[in-house]
């Protein structure tokens, strides 16, 4: 089998997965993703349950426990991370950062491991980043999306992913919901928040709508004071729900304590 390339070609498989068809696709890397050496990526497509025009475009990064296609199989489940679920009339993406080890915390990193810090921290943004925002230009293109109506989303670590991916990138994303995204560092990276400011010579679009669900008692929470004060003095749209529902990936169970959900 050949080495795949960028973009993507015809899917590998493609079949019909909770009554919608959820298509699988290999790829290789572009050079302006920065990647020092070659890899191989994969990424699923669930089409709406009914074909229609100028769909939706729900995206969805992975947890810490998961990887792509695991990812996809929780979603035939009610109540097992509910945030992986597309809408029935969007089309979903879902993206890995599991098989490359350089691209775990989806190009981010929090306070429980130095050496994430140490590679990712800084305003630059990591080549596994630059794949994912390639990849969603990629399924706009290829399944006619309203690029007015993209959406990212993701749980846990891909909630940290969310947060420092999309609020980045308000030229791609309408808006975007981490769920108890697990630390806020990423983002804080990422948008230069206090004591740094943002460089006068980088222009940042204006931020998506932020959704972001987080717990007091969830251990991966800390930082969300230096998160939601730096969004409130940058006037930045957020959706802010608190809440004790720990490190909750189930809507009913958060429904409980925080019923906005």
């Amino acid at each position: 089998m050949s080495q795949p390339s960028w973009p993507p070609g015809e899917p590998t498989s493609s079949k019909v997965f909770n009554e919608r068809v959820t298509e699988t696709f290999r790829h290789g890397v572009s050079p302006d993703w920065g990647y020092e050496t070659p890899q191989e990526d994969t990424l699923v497509v669930v089409h709406p349950r009914e074909p229609r025009e100028k769909a939706p475009l729900y995206v969805v990064l992975h947890s810490a426990g998961h990887d792509v296609f695991s990812c996809v199989d929780c979603t035939k489940t009610l109540g097992n991370h509910d945030i992986y679920r597309s809408p029935d009339d969007h089309y979903g993406l879902y993206l890995d950062c599991r098989k490359n080890r350089r691209d775990w915390w989806w190009g981010g990193m929090h306070r429980r491991d130095k050496g994430l810090t140490e590679r990712n921290s800084g305003g630059e943004t990591m080549p596994v980043e630059k794949r994912v925002i390639d990849s969603v230009r990629w399924a706009i293109k290829r399944f006619r999306i309203d690029p007015e109506r993209v959406y990212l989303s993701g749980n846990s670590m891909g909630g940290s992913g969310t947060l420092g991916i999309g609020m980045r990138h308000g030229d791609v994303f309408a808006a975007i919901k981490a769920n108890v995204p697990a630390g806020i560092e990423h983002v804080a990276e990422r948008l230069f928040f206090e004591p740094r400011e943002i460089p006068a010579a980088l222009k940042i679009p204006d931020p998506p709508i932020c959704i972001n669900y987080s717990a007091q008692n969830d251990g991966w929470s800390a930082g969300h004071d230096v998160f939601a004060r730096a969004m409130e003095e940058r006037k930045y749209a957020l959706l802010f729900y608190w809440g004790p529902f720990g490190h909750a990936n189930n809507s009913e169970r958060i429904k409980m304590v925080n019923d906005l959900i």
